[in-house]
C-alpha cells in the first residue's frame, strides 16, 4: 500500500514509517537509493530542490568507484559518455617529470547524477523534489520540511553534503566543517585534451582532464588564507585566477579567456571524523567526511559508502544498529586514511622549497611512487568485502 497523507498538528504528514528516508538527491543519495531498491528495501529520496540540476562541473572515478556502478550495471552506460585519459602528465616548471599510466574514467557531474537516477526511477524509486529537511525528531523518528510536511520514517540516510543539517541538528563533535586552507577554482572549455594534465606549483596547482571528446574540466588549487565561501554555485573571476597562476599554465589553454562560466569555492572539511552514525541516522559522504579533493576520492568514497550500508542493511534485514555498527568498522579507518592522504598530497603538490621540489620531482621520475600511491586507493574492492 502506498504512503498516503493525513493532517496532524496543523503539518502535513506523509507516512513513509516503513522506509529508509534519503536526504540529498546528490551521488551518494542516488547510489544508495538504487541499491536500496535493488534489494526491495523500502526507500524514499527527499531532495530539497526543485530539481536536479548539477552545474557542468567535471568529476573522476577510480576503479574503487567504478566497481560500485558495476555492482548496479551502470559502468558501462557510465564510461560511453565520459572519457578514459590513459594517461597522467605530471608538470613542474613547465618541464614534465614523468607520464604514468591511469585508468580513471572522467566525465561531467550530471552524466554521472543523470545515469543513478535514470536507473533508480527505472526501479520505480521514489523521490520528492522542494523538500528541505528543517528539523528532526529521532525519539518519534519525524523529520520535518520548509514545506510545512513532515514524514514519520524507519530510519534517516543522510546524504545532504558538507553543509549537512543532519550533522548540524545533531550537534555532534564533528558537525562544523572547517577551512581547509585551499580555494579552487573551476570551469569547463573546449578542448580536445585526451591527457590528463597536472600542473605543480608553488602554493598552487592545476588539473586539467577531458569530460568527452570536446570539452576538458580544469582545475586549479591554491593555498589561501582568505576564507572563500564553500559553494559550488558562486561565480569566480578570471583576472584572479590569472593574476595567482603563472600565464605559462593559463596559455596552454587559450579557450578559458572566453570563459564566463569560472566558479571558485573554498574547500571546507571536517577535521575530526570519529563516528558516521549517530542514533537512527546513518551517514554517507560528504555528510559524514569532506576532503579535499587532491586525490580525486570524493564521489568514489561516496559510492563506496552507500554501496556498503545498503548490502549490510539487507544482510541485517534492516537491522539498523548491526549495520551501522558493522559499517562504522568497515569504512572508518579506510575513510580517515584517504583523508590524510588526500591532506599530504596537496601539500606535495603545493612544495615552494627547491630542494624539496627537486627530491619530490625525482622519486616521482625515477620510482612508482605514484603508482603505489593509487594502487593502494584504487585496489579497493567492495564486492570481495567480508559479510556483505
Amino acid at each position: 500500500m502506498p504512503p498516503f497523507f493525513y493532517i496532524r498538528h496543523n503539518n502535513y504528514m506523509k507516512d513513509y514509517s516503513n522506509y529508509i528516508s534519503i536526504i540529498g538527491a546528490g551521488i551518494g543519495g542516488l547510489a544508495l537509493g538504487n541499491i536500496l531498491k535493488k534489494n526491495d528495501i523500502p526507500c524514499v529520496i527527499f531532495e530539497k530542490s526543485e530539481k536536479i540540476s548539477e552545474y557542468e562541473a567535471g568529476i573522476s572515478i577510480s576503479p574503487n568507484g567504478l566497481k560500485v556502478l558495476e555492482k548496479l550495471d551502470l559502468d558501462e552506460r557510465f564510461k560511453e559518455v565520459s572519457a578514459q585519459p590513459g594517461y597522467a602528465v605530471f608538470h613542474s616548471n613547465n618541464e614534465i617529470i614523468t607520464e604514468i599510466s591511469s585508468n580513471v574514467v572522467t566525465s561531467l557531474r550530471k552524466n554521472l547524477h543523470n545515469i543513478l537516477l535514470e536507473n533508480y526511477l527505472a526501479l520505480d524509486g521514489e523521490i520528492l523534489f522542494n523538500h528541505e529537511l528543517v528539523d528532526l525528531d529521532l525519539t518519534d523518528k519525524n523529520i520535518y520540511f520548509s514545506n510545512n510536511i513532515k514524514s514519520n520514517v524507519n530510519h534517516v540516510a543522510a546524504c545532504d553534503g558538507i553543509r549537512s543539517i543532519c550533522q548540524k541538528k545533531l550537534s555532534t563533535s564533528n558537525s562544523k566543517p572547517e577551512y581547509s586552507g585551499y580555494s579552487v577554482w573551476r570551469t569547463i572549455m573546449p578542448s580536445h585534451q585526451k591527457k590528463i594534465n597536472f600542473h605543480l606549483g608553488s602554493n598552487f596547482h592545476v588539473v586539467s582532464y577531458p569530460v568527452d571528446q570536446n570539452k576538458i574540466s580544469l582545475i586549479a588549487a591554491i593555498k589561501d588564507k582568505n576564507k572563500f565561501n564553500e559553494s559550488w554555485k558562486e561565480k569566480g573571476s578570471l583576472e584572479d585566477l590569472f593574476s595567482t597562476i603563472p600565464s605559462s599554465i593559463i596559455d596552454m589553454y587559450p579557450t578559458i579567456k572566453d570563459s564566463n562560466e569560472i566558479y571558485k569555492w573554498g574547500v571546507y572539511i571536517r577535521p575530526k571524523i570519529e563516528s558516521l552514525y549517530n542514533n537512527n541516522i546513518t551517514f554517507i559522504g560528504d555528510s559524514a567526511h569532506p576532503i579535499v579533493p587532491f586525490l580525486g576520492q570524493g564521489g568514489c568514497l561516496a559510492l563506496e559508502d552507500a554501496y556498503i550500508f545498503g548490502n549490510l542493511l539487507n544482510k541485517y534485514k534492516n537491522n539498523f544498529n548491526k549495520a551501522q555498527n558493522k559499517y562504522q568498522q568497515v569504512r572508518i579507518k579506510r575513510i580517515k586514511s584517504i583523508n590524510n592522504q588526500s591532506l599530504n598530497q596537496a601539500k606535495l603538490n603545493h612544495l615552494s622549497n627547491p630542494l624539496l621540489i627537486f627530491v619530490r620531482n625525482m622519486l616521482m621520475k625515477y620510482t612508482n611512487v605514484i603508482l603505489s600511491r593509487t594502487k593502494n586507493i584504487w585496489s579497493y574492492d567492495i564486492s570481495k568485502i567480508k559479510d556483505l
